[in-house]
């Protein structure tokens, strides 16, 4: 077959795939002969699958303790064992993320395969890098943005999660690029790809990414209107107009990095310290395939404040680097700059999106944060030029 002609079939297949995931988000009587969603989790179904194989152990109470409903359901559950389970170490608190009610919120998860890709990771790569990661006691996902994932609850293990607008140390920072390199080096140009890790796509053949390209282009629209766009130097805003009309270019260059597993989502709000002074991450939704810099652009600007980014940034990215050569990747550190200067232009579209519709919980201070800190990131490394060398030349 005639490579053009098995491309207009692949774009035909995800086109209709998108059409069916939006149709299955918005029904609301799919049959699906399992729990998935919050109301549907009680003390029978945790203790099945939290207490999996501890002979005896039983559930003598379970009570929701907390939880909110957004982009998905979450609930703390505070659980209560008898002595074997006790004698077990089974955990006293456990987290339940589950569908949402709102079909407008399960079509994201839908379209992009969020819930499908989380409930991968968790049933099937959080062995392999556990140490940067919360373990998951029941993971499944269904059609049209449906799942349910009961998982530890961070805090039982003494783990701090951030939140976007939390103030992040240079410690901090270094532990989750540390263990951004752990992820990284696990998956780095695997020829798993092709095999059990087939999906996770690539930027441009993700699942809804007619969808969610769109969702950008309207995101810088808006953000130009509003008030923080409105603020933006002249040369910021003149970048934003270079960005909307290249970036396909810039996407087609991205993927002929070499590809590891990344994040996705990486940004401040979605990691959290342990007490020996490591850390992982949490909220594994947005996983695709690509270059390991991206996933660390996007938490950088997420992270430091502007003032701290010029004083700790090179630091950082070489902590990241030699965390990468110690696992046995290795990279032209000059090149490696350039493609992590560029990769921050990622970062401000998910910035913009944020902003422009409503923000997803995040604080007002750490959206400031981070325009402040994408503006000065993006004047100090030329990205403007680096950009334009890439619509020229295809490459840096």
């Amino acid at each position: 077959m005639r490579p053009d002609r098995s491309q207009a079939l692949a774009e035909a297949a995800l086109d209709a795939l998108e059409q069916s995931d939006m149709a299955l988000a918005h029904a609301e009587g799919l049959k699906i002969d399992a729990p998935h969603t919050a109301a549907q989790v009680n003390l029978e179904f945790l203790e099945q699958v939290v207490a999996e194989g501890a002979a005896g152990a039983k559930l003598a109470a379970a009570e929701i303790v907390d939880g909110h409903d957004g982009m998905t359901d979450r609930r703390r559950w505070k659980l209560s064992w008898n002595d074997a389970g006790l004698a077990a170490g089974l955990p006293p608190y456990a987290f339940a993320k589950a569908t949402p009610h709102g079909a407008y919120l399960r079509e994201t998860l839908a379209l992009l395969h969020m819930a499908e890709n989380e409930m991968r990771f968790y049933s099937q790569l959080q062995s392999e890098v556990a140490a940067i990661a919360p373990k998951a006691y029941h993971a499944a996902f269904y059609p049209g943005g449906r799942f349910l994932l009961i998982m530890e609850d961070l805090e039982t293990r003494g783990l701090q999660p951030y939140w976007a607008h939390h103030d992040c140390s240079v410690d901090h920072a270094g532990a989750v690029l540390d263990a951004l390199a752990q992820l990284h080096a696990a998956f780095w140009d695997s020829d798993r790809f092709s095999g059990d890790l087939a999906w996770l796509r690539p930027r441009t053949k993700k699942f809804g990414r007619k969808w969610h390209r769109q969702s950008y282009l309207e995101a810088r629209r808006r953000y130009l209107e509003m008030e923080l766009g409105q603020t933006l130097p002249e040369d910021i805003r003149q970048l934003l107009s270079v960005w909307g009309q290249n970036d396909l270019a810039v996407y087609d260059y991205w993927e002929m990095l070499t590809p590891t597993a990344l994040h996705g989502d990486s940004h401040l709000g979605n990691t959290y310290g342990a007490p020996d002074g490591t850390a992982g991450l949490f909220d594994w939704q947005v996983m695709f395939r690509g270059h390991g810099l991206r996933d660390v652009a996007y938490f950088m600007m997420s992270a430091l404040p502007d003032v701290m980014r010029r004083s700790h940034e090179t630091v950082l990215l070489d902590r990241y680097l030699d965390a990468l050569g110690s696992r046995g990747v290795k990279m032209d550190r000059a090149k490696a700059k350039r493609d992590y200067a560029l990769f921050i232009l990622d970062q401000w579209d998910a910035h913009m999106k944020a902003y422009a519709f409503g923000g997803y919980g995040h604080m007002p201070e750490a959206r400031i944060r981070t325009r402040d800190t994408l503006v000065g990131a993006l004047q100090a490394h030329g990205v403007s030029d680096l950009l334009e060398h890439v619509v020229r030349k295809g490459t840096l």
